[in-house]
């Protein structure tokens, strides 16, 4: 009798556990479901522009930069990873805190990156509204950007390489952009772009006037500080064209009398030059001016052509005969080049 006694006490527990459980479950329904009818489309106007038509509204913006993987010379691009945050106030969402909505079925200041190139979205296109109708818009953007910079110092230069930000619909008595100090920003201290040492960012606001629209808009530039690590180019580039100079030299100490051994060497010389100089196109900026680096490669290619013409110069003069001379320039000129050389290299990289 106990026994059963225990039995019935443990069913009637069970029973009375399983129906508390049961009741918990449709209340979490019920809310869960009245979350979810909340949270539907408000019936607003998205062409309207929130808040008092006498004020501008105002949008927070902060850019945080995630990542760098590539600054590209030639095509005067950047390959970047960055968070881009927008958020403003619309008073009609109010009621709507916690909800999310597509950007598309809510008002937004349809900001814009002007330099873009190649960027693809990794979230979606979602709003989050939070308290006092505030509207928060994060999207993430992985991708290359055009950046113009002045490269007269190639390779010991630096720039500061702008991501800018411009409200193309609203003119600025309508929109005006803030920047987000607690947002605005860079992840780490490292990047893992090569050849480059990021070493500031800073964002600022401008405004920017728009002819079509005889107005002026508010715009946002993020610029990323960088400054180029010249070793590689020293080592690939300056190193070896100064080798390709020096052997070129080798023609002051040939016998002129030899001047099939001292033509083919400064020919030999010329021609490797120019073979290098089209192993460097594709990793020299394309420019319509004059870098360090150019003026540095068109003056050693100068002086293995004069290298060159000595070498004729000295080979006709003992054809005439003049030998005597001939031994004289090839004297001068084992000190006359070099000196000259060095005097070159001071006045392009330090003056």
């Amino acid at each position: 009798m106990r026994t059963l006694r225990f039995i019935l006490k443990a069913a009637v527990f069970i029973n009375l556990c399983l129906f508390t459980l049961a009741a918990a479950d449709a209340r979490t329904e019920v809310k869960s479901t009245v979350n979810a009818g909340s949270c539907l489309m408000p019936d607003i106007q998205i062409g309207e522009r929130p808040g008092p038509t006498d004020r501008p509204t105002l949008v927070t913006v902060g850019l945080r930069l995630l990542d760098v993987t590539a600054i590209t010379d030639t095509s005067q691009s950047i390959t970047a990873d960055f968070v881009l945050s927008q958020t403003w106030t619309d008073p009609r969402l109010t009621e709507f805190e916690g909800c999310q909505f597509s950007l598309s079925e809510v008002w937004n200041p349809q900001i814009d990156i002007i330099n873009a190139g190649r960027l693809f979205t990794r979230l979606r296109k979602r709003v989050h509204v939070l308290e006092s109708g505030r509207v928060r818009y994060v999207q993430r953007y992985q991708g290359s950007m055009v950046f113009r910079y002045d490269a007269h110092q190639f390779p010991f230069d630096h720039h500061d390489i702008v991501i800018t930000l411009l409200g193309i619909e609203y003119g600025e008595k309508d929109v005006r952009l803030i920047i987000d100090e607690d947002f605005t920003g860079r992840k780490s201290d490292e990047f893992d772009v090569a050849d480059w040492k990021i070493s500031r960012v800073q964002a600022k606001i401008f405004s920017e006037p728009i002819a079509a629209s005889s107005q002026n808009n508010s715009g946002y530039t993020f610029s990323i500080s960088a400054k180029r690590l010249s070793g590689y180019y020293i080592g690939k580039v300056i190193f070896p064209l100064i080798l390709i100079v020096l052997m070129s030299w080798t023609v002051f100490w040939i016998d002129p009398a030899q001047f099939g051994s001292q033509i083919g060497m400064s020919a030999t010389s010329m021609l490797t030059l120019i073979a290098f100089q089209f192993a460097m196109a594709n990793i020299l900026p394309h420019l319509n001016y004059y870098t360090l680096m150019d003026k540095f490669i068109v003056g050693s290619t100068i002086i293995v052509f004069l290298s060159l013409i000595e070498s004729v110069t000295t080979s006709y003069l003992v054809s005439i005969p003049k030998r005597e001379l001939a031994m004289r320039i090839d004297r001068l000129c084992r000190w006359a080049f070099p000196g000259a050389y060095v005097a070159f290299i001071l006045i392009v990289f330090y003056m």
